[in-house]
């Protein structure tokens, strides 16, 4: 943590995007997900 590198801020970065639309998708498909199980069940 003592030297400071721009190549893994922009990784982090990039990884938290990512698992912003990740959790952006899961929860928007959360719902369909239960109907369908609710419609097949």
């Amino acid at each position: 943590m003592t030297e400071y590198d721009p190549n893994f801020k922009d990784e982090s970065g990039l990884l938290s995007v990512f698992l912003g639309l990740a959790v952006l998708v899961g929860m928007s498909a959360l719902p369909a997900t239960i109907g369908w199980v609710q419609l097949l069940g």
